[in-house]
């Protein structure tokens, strides 16, 4: 045991682990901030904006990082990681332009459901490609497996995005937490590049890839990229239909805030996600070595987990009443509810869905995909329609669920035989 535990902190996964709980921590701390800081209307109308990016953002980068970070992790060469790096970069930075002109004239001509939040979608336009960039400095890290710099770098901007939201919101409301975030994001950068150093140099002068791992490069990445988008999906068109449905901030804001701890809490899986993904994409033909690998991933996840739910259903009341104040008490029921789905995604969904992606199972992940997606927003239509955001989450939740087994079912038909 206690070998294993030291290969893990040779390995970086503590920094990791480490790094992300702190970062959990201090998100949340700063969602705290923003949801006392601003009226409850404002933050509705923040969270409307920052819901609307997100939906622009479901095809972020034409799925550029998803490449990078599968090709670059299995890449043992550094030279042949950074043409993959190039010409990620070349493509998620293309596309992400795109996104930004069309986020801005959307923010100014196109039909938005409350007027007073097109100030704050226009400010946000830049953000895809800035986002963009530091994401691909971050991958770049955790394909060469230097954890302890990731997460450096993670806490770092996590801590900054943090204190500029903070002075944003105290300046100029909701509005100047978007503005003062760019302060954030591109600090953050600048670190990235500054600990990088001379590999950033090496990545833009290095070769070309060939036509042939262009294209395997693009096939893979499009596909996660649509994976990723109706995954993504679960956690934006919710809100998205509420402000279509009922149109109202206040609603809004009380549904944003139920969905900030149960999300938030994916950190767990997506950590550890985070740290074996390279190492399961070098072993991506070894279905012995995945299976068993899996069947002790799942174990501890279900334990962990289950501990965590119960918790949280039990306090639902005192949680929501103690972080955000009693005016969002109408966001108890879709929390407990959320914090059930918690533990169904945090146990099976992300990291089935992970492994089937180091795996290279896009295949099915992209009918898998639009199967959920038609059936998130069918049901997100008429269970919200009926029962408000209590039905959005119930909608989330049943997703999951459906998206868990299918995942489970295909998973096991791979270790078949073994």
């Amino acid at each position: 045991m206690k070998d294993k535990i030291r290969k893990l902190i040779q390995k970086g996964f503590f920094h990791i682990f480490g790094a992300n709980v702190i970062n959990k921590i201090i998100g949340f701390a700063s969602s705290i901030f923003l949801v006392r800081l601003l009226s409850k209307e404002e933050f509705g109308v923040f969270s409307y904006a920052q819901n609307l990016l997100m939906i622009f953002l479901l095809f972020n980068a034409l799925g550029a990082t998803a490449g990078m970070l599968q090709f670059g992790s299995e890449s043992d060469v550094q030279s042949r990681r950074n043409e993959y790096f190039k010409f990620g970069l070349k493509l998620g930075s293309f596309f992400n332009i795109i996104v930004s002109i069309v986020f801005v004239l959307f923010g100014i001509f196109g039909p938005v459901q409350f007027e007073e939040a097109r100030p704050i979608i226009v400010a946000m336009c830049a953000l895809p490609l800035i986002m963009f960039i530091m994401e691909s400095i971050q991958i770049y890290f955790r394909t060469s497996l230097r954890n302890k710099d990731f997460s450096l770098l993670t806490t770092t901007n996590t801590a900054l995005v943090f204190v500029f939201s903070v002075i944003g919101a105290l300046l100029f409301q909701a509005l100047g937490v978007v503005l003062f975030r760019y302060f954030a994001y591109l600090l953050t950068i600048l670190i990235g590049i500054v600990i990088l150093k001379d590999v950033t140099k090496d990545v833009f002068k290095s070769g070309k890839l060939i036509y042939q791992d262009k294209m395997e490069f693009l096939k893979f990445s499009l596909a996660q990229s649509f994976n990723n988008s109706i995954a993504q999906m679960l956690y934006v068109i919710d809100i998205f239909i509420i402000g279509l449905i009922i149109a109202d901030v206040s609603t809004i804001a009380s549904y944003k805030t139920a969905t900030l701890i149960p999300f938030a809490l994916n950190f767990i899986p997506m950590s550890i996600m985070v740290f074996i993904y390279p190492y399961f994409a070098r072993n991506n033909n070894n279905m012995k070595w995945i299976k068993c690998n899996f069947i002790k991933l799942t174990k501890y996840l279900v334990i962990f987990n289950a501990l965590i739910t119960v918790f949280l259903v039990v306090f639902s009341k005192q949680i929501i009443e103690v972080a955000f104040g009693e005016e969002y008490k109408d966001a108890v029921i879709p929390f407990i509810i959320l914090s059930i789905g918690y533990f169904i995604a945090a146990s099976f969904r992300i990291p089935i869905g992970n492994i089937l992606v180091m795996m290279k199972k896009v295949k099915f992940g992209l009918y898998l995909s639009v199967i959920t997606g038609v059936l998130n927003v069918i049901l997100n239509i008429i269970l919200i329609s009926d029962y408000g955001s209590i039905g959005a989450a119930i909608s989330t939740v049943v997703v999951f669920l459906f998206t868990s087994v299918l995942g489970y079912w295909y998973l096991m038909r791979q270790f078949k035989g073994i």
